[in-house]
Formats: C-alpha cells, structure tokens, sequence
C-alpha cells in the first residue's frame, strides 16, 4: 500500500496493522530525540470515527495516542489523543493522508520531543512548547 510503503522503509519490520471492522489501526515503538528509550505509539483510522472530524475526511484526521496521561498542553481532552495540528488550518499547514504514513510518523516523534521540552521546562507553570501552535477551541470558520 503506498500510504505506508515509505514508513515500512523506515521501519523495517517495526510497524504492525491490524485491521477491525471500520478501523485500522497501526503499532510502532518510535526513536524521539533527547528520549533513553523508544515511545510506543498507536495510530487509529476510523471509516466513522467516534470523535469529531471538524468536517475532514476521517482519514485526514485519525487519533494518534503516546504515553496515556502524560502531561501536555496538547491531548485531545476527551480521549488523550495527541493534538498534531488544528484541523481548520489549510491543508498545506496540517497532515493529510496523501502525505502518507511515514510523514504522521514525523509529525508525531516532533510532538513528543515538544512535549517533553515543555515538561522540562516547567510544564503547567510557564512551559515553553518549542513547536508551532494554535489556540485551542475551534472558531466558527469553514475548515480548508
């Protein structure tokens, strides 16, 4: 499958699927910089996804999951799903399934090495998040 095929270059004999009625879900133990260990990572595909999709395609939209519970100005606050882009933002600033698995892969190894450096960086009280970010909530516009 082209979507995967330059993750599975990556990762060669690292990444797992497993697909269930409506969704498929992959499996990976991901490197992330200033990390003594990898991070295991679960990536969620939903055909009708049980959360919100902002008016995406589910497939533009799935539900990446690290470290349940972990501290971050950036979870999902219903699930604990990894916040990696604001879904009304243009598609040229935010992940979309043509840019293929290995660049969410991407995405998420950034996200993690964010996280941490906010947590070292006071976390809850003034915690510098290294990465772009947008405010949370949605505003009323039309998703691009």
């Amino acid at each position: 499958m082209a979507f995967e095929a330059s993750a599975r270059r990556a990762y060669p004999g690292q990444l797992t699927h497993t697909l269930a009625p409506g969704r498929l879900t992959y499996r990976i133990e991901l490197d992330v910089i200033g990390r003594i260990g990898p991070v295991p990572i679960t990536t969620e595909f939903w055909a009708n996804p049980p959360y919100g999709c902002y008016g995406l395609n589910p497939a533009d939209y799935p539900r990446v999951y690290a470290e349940p519970g972990a501290a971050s100005p950036h979870r999902m606050p219903d699930d604990n799903a990894l916040c990696l882009w604001y879904p009304a933002d243009s598609a040229t600033r935010r992940w979309t399934a043509d840019k293929g698995l290995l660049d969410l892969l991407d995405i998420t190894a950034d996200h993690l090495l964010y996280e941490q450096y906010w947590r070292a960086t006071g976390g809850e009280h003034d915690g510098i998040w290294a990465g772009d970010e947008a405010e949370h909530g949605f505003t009323t516009q039309g998703v691009a």
